[in-house]
């Protein structure tokens, strides 16, 4: 291989990021470059590389080897390398340092001997000691030796820093997991803050600092804080699982602690295959320790039968195992490498750490970590005094009274207060049997409750025992209304037997039965029909509606409101709005909760439609907080879940996205308690635009990402699908995940198609050469400025096109590729030239004048080095045109610029 095969490769891993890859093509280039015959001060170089590729990518054991090599090279021949590669061994001593701990079958007497050379090479060299007294720091907590830790912190912290220090935004991260580990959380937190103002960053920060204080800020009664250093720190930690695979596990350890169990088994099992390839014991045993304490929780809590899918290892198979078998696994794999530790250190230091992180208790039940995350959910089934306060209802009267009562309440809507008087009956009825025929009624009344409380075997199976019941005393009238009730709970989960019970009771009743049993029937059916064939819903309503009864109910008004709304012209809208007002009065004269939010709901849509033809806003806003603030007992999950999703939705395309982040996370959340995956993504669209819109650009991140995961099973069509990318990748590169911005962004040009330009493709290309170019990835930036401008030129825009010329000569410039960049800059200034002659453009000429300037400032920069003279007259022209443009500021650095560019040539 030759030598320029080599060095490609070396540039090609440069513009990597830490991790796999990065250190595959290092290696590869350090082969080849020995195979080639490479002179020993490049491979050295190349060694030197790959130490710190070993380090930030995960496999410390590796570095080891290199810096070995790189040290004795250097001490062999110190001039030959220079003071600079000193400098980056005397940064990489405290690496290994840090990295020889963590191995238990290194000798502790090897870790002191390197402290030792590394204080001696400091001392000879005239550097401050303070590094050297961190990292005693580190090895003496690392033993648990707390008298000589305290000594070195003190040392540390008092010692004057210089070039060889952990960097400022380092520093204070490690006297902190110090002072934690002393028990001074307050003192941690106040000494962490200059990093978490973003004064101090570097590769390991802020996410370092932040899964530190993760602990302290729950123990200090900061949970918001905590569960803001999770979110932030995990989303850096899981980019690169082999570097953070510790880290990881104080997520998990975090999730344990604040009743977050799904979110930390969703984290162990999408990291639990680096955990069979951990960067080191000691990385291998707090992960493990972790996720012990993880399962054991998710066993107290009942769950310990889940599965977790392992992946295939060496011998053993991929497979499902159980949250209790992996537990045990884990713990005994944490305290095993915890006794080789103590072994070696001659302490109890780390099997202590283990068995109080696996015996830790919860600090929180549950700690909710966004708005739209689901709450535990309450059952409704049961409805016991635990689970809620009981509205006052009245329970007094014999047990016919109550049952009476209980089906009222029941068909009005007032589910749990139903349940409470129920609750009475059944208290009575067992001082005193009641009838077969009460029984019955009893029984039809369950299932009731249970379908709306979501239990729907439990509703299926209480309806056909009821049915039986109402048989065997020969309640023919009784019996068909119960199987009604069976017919429309099947056909609505897509059974069509369902079907033929609804046929049938409704060809009884309409023989046998009163008007209002010939009614409720009819709307029965229609209410499951609405979504499959809403024309003929709208006739059995209307049928329902002539047959007359006595006082039509609220429930028949909501679903023939909901059934015009289905079917009827838009132009009828103003006659839906003023029926559904009628709706919500009658509804809210008798006091039923949930027929009110259905009304409300149904109104607000018709009040919205005519918003938009120019009505007032104010209506619907009331509508929608009549739907929503129904009592959350009375009203089902997925009802009101819908109520907040629709509001929200009004809310955020009304420009108050401000005030439709509340109601939408409040129907993410709903609707992902209640296993409802599709309409849940479908809310995570708006509300991840309304984040993104209130510039809470992480939580519009995970919105977006939460929303993506399932984009096939919610059915998103081309345009929601680019919508979500774009918000995506705008606030990724918001929070600086730069890297994973540009994928999205690549993955919207793939999803637009290059088969023909279109100002969306060009405005694409211009975003990903932008972030190419913000990554110093210059030579792809220019690419990309080259592809965008092409496109403008097609797309007959030649000021946009002049633009991109421009940009794409500065990234050139900056890629070395100097003949590329000054044919660039020449083309920019055609294309303005052809945008000023175009007559429809109408450019300002001020606007003209200060582009043409920009253009010849940036030649000026481009000239510089090797045409110092047309360098200076394309300065002065920028001088004047930013002048004539009226722009002095730009005039005084184009100044500056040509005095740099003659005091350069003297």
């Amino acid at each position: 291989m030759s030598e320029r095969d080599w060095r490609d490769l070396f540039e090609q891993a440069a513009g990597l990021p830490y991790g796999t890859a990065k250190t595959l093509v290092m290696e590869e280039a350090l082969r080849a470059a020995t195979v080639a015959g490479a002179d020993e001060f490049d491979l050295f170089h190349l060694r030197m590389r790959l130490t710190s590729a070993y380090q930030h990518g995960g496999e410390p054991a590796k570095a080891f080897t290199t810096f070995s090599r790189c040290l004795s090279a250097f001490d062999a021949d110190p001039a030959r390398y220079g003071t600079g590669a000193q400098e980056q061994l005397l940064w990489h001593f405290k690496w290994i340092v840090n990295s020889l701990t963590e191995f238990p079958e290194i000798p502790l007497e090897r870790t002191y001997a390197v402290l030792d050379d590394m204080e001696r090479r400091y001392r000879e060299g005239g550097h401050s000691l303070q590094a050297v007294h961190h990292y005693r720091n580190v090895v003496a907590r690392h033993i648990g030796d707390a008298v000589t830790a305290a000594e070195q912190f003190e040392l540390w912290r008092t010692t004057p820093r210089d070039g060889n220090s952990d960097c400022e935004g380092c520093d204070p991260s490690s006297m902190a997991s110090h002072l934690i580990l002393a028990g001074a959380d307050e003192a941690a937190i106040e000494l962490a803050r200059p990093v978490l103002d973003g004064h101090l960053t570097c590769t390991e920060q802020p996410q370092d600092i932040l899964r530190t204080l993760m602990l302290p800020y729950l123990r200090t009664g900061r949970p918001q804080e905590a569960v803001d250093a999770h979110r932030r720190g995990y989303r850096v930690h899981r980019r690169n699982p082999a570097h953070y695979l510790a880290a990881i596990g104080d997520h998990l350890y975090f999730c344990a602690l604040t009743g977050n169990e799904a979110r930390g088994l969703e984290i162990l099992e999408r990291h639990l295959g680096t955990y069979d390839t951990p960067p080191t014991p000691h990385d291998a045993m707090m992960f493990a320790a972790s996720a012990a304490l993880l399962l054991d929780r998710l066993a107290a809590t009942g769950h310990g039968h889940l599965t977790v899918g392992r992946p295939a290892h060496g011998d053993r198979p991929a497979g499902d195992v159980t949250a209790h078998e992996l537990r045990d696994l884990l713990r005994a794999d944490a305290l095993e490498i915890a006794a080789r530790f103590d072994e070696r250190n001659r302490t109890t230091a780390q099997g202590d750490r283990v068995r109080a992180r696996l015996e830790a208790e919860p600090l929180f039940d549950h700690l909710p970590l966004s708005e739209h995350a689901p709450r535990p959910a309450r059952s409704r089934t049961s409805m016991s005094p635990a689970d809620t306060p009981r509205p006052r209802v009245d329970t007094s009267g014999d047990g016919a009274e109550l049952l009476e009562r209980a089906v009222g309440l029941w068909r009005v809507g007032r589910c749990q207060a139903a349940r409470t008087v129920l609750e009475r009956f059944d208290a009575l009825a067992r001082e005193a049997q009641p009838s077969a025929e009460a029984l019955a009624r009893r029984t039809e009344l369950e299932g009731g409750l249970r379908g709306w409380a979501g239990d729907l075997p439990g509703a299926a199976e209480a309806f056909r025992a009821a049915a039986e019941a109402f048989a065997a005393v020969g309640l023919d009238i009784e019996r068909h209304r119960t199987l009604g009730r069976l017919g429309a709970l099947l056909l609505e989960q897509g059974e069509e037997a369902g079907r033929e019970y609804l046929e049938a009771a409704l060809e009884h009743q309409d023989l046998h039965a009163d008007v209002d049993e010939r009614v409720m029937t009819r709307v029965r059916y229609a209410q499951v029909l609405l979504g499959e064939d809403p024309q003929r819903a709208l006739e059995l309503i209307e049928e329902a509606a002539d047959l007359g009864p006595e006082e039509p109910t609220t429930v028949l008004a909501v679903r023939r409101a909901h059934a015009h709304a289905m079917v009827r012209a838009d132009a009828a809208v103003e006659e839906f709005a003023a029926e559904l007002a009628v709706v919500r009065e009658t509804a809210r004269a008798v006091g039923a909760p949930l027929a009110l939010a259905e009304a409300s709901l149904w109104h607000a849509q018709a009040l919205q439609a005519l918003a938009s033809q120019g009505g007032d806003d104010k209506p619907v806003d009331a509508a929608f907080a009549e739907a929503v603030a129904q009592d959350p007992d009375e009203v089902p999950d997925g009802l009101r879940a819908t109520a907040l999703f629709l509001q929200g939705r009004w809310l955020h395309g009304t420009e108050r996205s401000a005030e439709a982040i509340a109601p939408l996370a409040e129907a993410v959340a709903l609707f992902t308690a209640s296993g409802q995956a599709e309409p849940a993504a479908h809310a995570r669209f708006p509300l991840a635009a309304a984040y993104l819109a209130g510039e809470r650009h992480l939580e519009a991140a995970e919105v977006a990402e939460e929303a993506l995961a399932v984009e096939e099973e919610a059915g998103f069509d081309k345009g929601e699908r680019m919508a979500l990318r774009e918000i995506l990748a705008r606030s990724l590169t918001a929070i600086g995940e730069v890297e994973d911005a540009l994928t999205r962004w690549e993955e919207l040009i793939g999803l637009e198609g290059a088969e023909q330009t279109t100002p969306a493709l060009a405005m694409l290309t211009d975003e990903t050469a932008l972030l190419l170019s913000g990554l110093d990835r210059d030579a792809e930036a220019a690419a990309r400025f080259d592809a965008a401008a092409r496109m403008w030129e097609e797309l007959g825009e030649p000021f946009q096109a002049a633009d991109r010329h421009q940009r794409a000569a500065m990234s050139h410039h900056w890629a070395g590729e100097h003949q590329e960049a000054r044919s660039a800059s020449q083309r920019a200034e055609e294309w303005l030239d052809r945008a000023v002659a175009d007559s429809g453009l109408d450019i300002p000429e001020e606007q003209a004048h200060w582009t043409r300037a920009s253009i010849r400032f940036d030649r000026a920069r481009l000239l510089w080095n090797e045409q110092p003279g047309d360098a200076e007259r394309e300065a002065e022209a920028a001088i004047g045109l930013f002048r004539a443009a009226g722009d002095e500021e730009a005039a005084s650095t184009a100044e500056r610029l040509l005095t740099a560019i003659r005091e350069s040539g003297e």
